[in-house]
């Protein structure tokens, strides 16, 4: 290949590419080709001071971030949807001075499946097409819609949400009421939040969660952690058995380790109290991940139904043990995965082709738990084996289904997760929980993300070391102009609800576009931008709005368990 040359000329420049001749873009002109990881494709597009450009880089096989170069060489925008490896890019220059601007698309710098099982190289695909260019004065006009329907978005947001008086449970209903006629025909609330470490999110969680009992008739608590762990929990709340601390321990993620829940579960514990079993609140997980109690159950039982088998199963747990805790090297990790994958389908086998004689010997209550207990194994060893990609998201629906099929007909459940498991929308390749939930239930799904505008929130930080964890407080100043958090400022609400359902939402200008909105896992690095991601409004039923975010209360007075 050529070497590349960079060379400056007047207002514009000439580039030449490292890995590929530049082609130039243009209305009509359809590009499809090859990428590799490390390879990075470059197009240019002339533009005169004023001047608009637009295209669609379709992703097949292949997540891309698609970076803009000005034609001083300065980079001025990064692209990046939630799309995933298949779905489209949507790309857009605004010609801020005369010259050529260059789009350099590449694949993500921690893409690791370019990899066939024989070791070979597999390249992705993508597409460029729907190249638009405006004049001066189209763009103006464009420029001037825009705004307009801008106005409308935020206008349409201050007259239709409305006001929360506060986020503490135990305050009362009076400022809930519209929510009864929202929820009146829904079976499963999703309760989301962009953050996993914001004290006001799980305050208020807690508050819908004593409104939908005590107003709705909402029976069931589930939660994004160990399944197996979160039985302790459902003993204490249901019956008083164990102890406050541990069980606000035990479920095994840090990131409800925290004040803030342990308030919720004794709520809980203290509502069932004087209640019959059949209208007490149950707390359950619905994680296929931290299996150990699992696997100590699972055990137990085979010394019952077939002790000839323990042995194995000890050998099985403690490979499968060195993977989860990161004990094994990378080059065995692929080959050992699969063969624990395979080994722990046998055992599921095992336990169905035998469920007559196990069933017998252990009685249907405990056969049944173990049965589950090899199918979270199964899920989980599959989605590390798989790369941790959608089949989480995808056993986690099915898990939530699974406890459903158990509850009462038309049972009522609420549902805590983040906001990137309870959305609806399927973005590409990439189909979050509550896709699932959607297609199984219908409108008897209700998904409710929730938002911050600005604040703090505790995490755990790449960025620092020297804590335990790396746990820590991290700050968020305002969000970008435009942003979700920034529409709802807008409203003049420091804390608010916003039905989509029932507003007719997908008749409002704008709410089909997506914004950027904060979306904070259990991990977080200060130091890395943007710190929003572009979600689609059309993913949630409705949107929990708090203005200030302050740090969750960590709880530490007890063993962590694990994380």
């Amino acid at each position: 290949m050529k070497k590349n040359i960079l060379l400056f000329i007047g207002a514009g420049f000439i580039f030449t590419s490292l890995h590929a001749q530049i082609e130039l873009l243009a209305p009509g002109k359809i590009i499809t080709k090859k990428l590799k990881k490390g390879e990075k494709h470059e197009y240019t597009v002339a533009l005169q001071k004023g001047e608009y450009a637009s295209c669609v880089v379709m992703q097949r096989g292949v997540d891309l971030e698609i970076d803009v170069i000005d034609p001083s060489g300065k980079k001025v925008q990064t692209f990046d949807s939630p799309n995933g490896k298949n779905g489209p890019e949507p790309v857009f220059i605004a010609g801020s001075e005369e010259g050529t601007y260059l789009l350099q698309i590449y694949t993500l710098p921690d893409e690791n499946t370019y990899r066939s099982n024989s070791g070979d190289e597999i390249p992705g695909e993508y597409e460029v097409n729907s190249f638009v260019k405006l004049s001066v004065s189209e763009y103006k006009q464009k420029s001037m819609k825009d705004e307009a329907d801008k106005i409308l978005f935020a206008k349409w947001l201050a007259d239709n949400a409305f006001s929360l008086k506060t986020v503490n449970a135990e305050s009362g209903f009076e400022d809930m009421k519209s929510l009864k006629e929202i929820f009146k025909n829904v079976n499963v609330v999703g309760l989301g939040e962009s953050s996993h470490g914001t004290s006001e999110f799980f305050k208020m969680k807690h508050r819908m969660l004593e409104f939908l009992v005590k107003e709705m008739g909402f029976s069931s608590f589930y939660i994004e952690a160990s399944m197996s762990r979160c039985n302790y929990i459902n003993q204490y709340v249901l019956y008083g058995k164990g102890n406050l601390d541990t069980a606000t321990t035990i479920q095994g993620f840090y990131t409800w380790r925290v004040e803030e829940v342990r308030d919720m579960i004794e709520w809980i514990r203290q509502y069932n109290k004087n209640k019959p079993d059949a209208m007490k609140v149950k707390f359950l997980g619905y994680d296929l991940q931290l299996n150990d109690f699992a696997w100590q159950d699972m055990k137990q039982f085979y010394k019952k139904v077939n002790p000839a088998s323990v042995s194995s199963i000890d050998s099985i747990y403690a490979a499968f043990e060195a993977i989860v805790m990161g004990r094994v090297a990378q080059k065995k990790l692929d080959s050992l995965s699969e063969k624990l994958y395979r080994q722990c389908l046998s055992i599921l086998n095992d336990i169905l082709l035998n469920n007559g004689r196990y069933q017998y010997v252990t009685g249907k209550k405990v056969y049944d738990e173990n049965l589950m207990n090899i199918q979270l194994i199964v899920q989980e060893m599959e989605w590390r084996k798989n790369g941790f990609d959608g089949t989480r998201d995808y056993y986690m629906a099915q898990n939530i289904m699974n406890l459903l099929n158990q509850e009462k007909k038309n049972a009522k459940v609420v549902i805590w997760a983040h906001n990137g498991h309870i959305e609806k929308q399927s973005a590409g390749d990439r189909k979050p929980m509550g896709y699932y939930l959607e297609k199984y239930l219908k409108q008897k799904y209700y998904a409710v993300g929730f938002e911050f505008y600005s604040g703090s929130f505790q995490t755990k930080n790449f960025d620092i070391e020297g804590t335990p964890d790396n746990w820590d407080v991290v700050r968020i100043g305002d969000p970008p102009k435009e942003s979700l958090p920034w529409y709802f400022n807008q409203t003049g609400k420091s804390r608010l609800f916003m039905d989509f359902r029932y507003t007719r939402a997908d008749t409002v200008k704008n709410f089909s576009n997506s914004y950027q909105m904060h979306s904070f896992g259990s991990g977080y690095s200060p130091a890395k931008e943007p710190i929003t991601t572009s979600l689609l409004l059309t993913g949630f039923d409705g949107m929990i709005y708090i203005k200030n975010s302050t740090a969750a209360k960590n709880f530490t007075k007890v063993k962590s368990w694990f994380y």
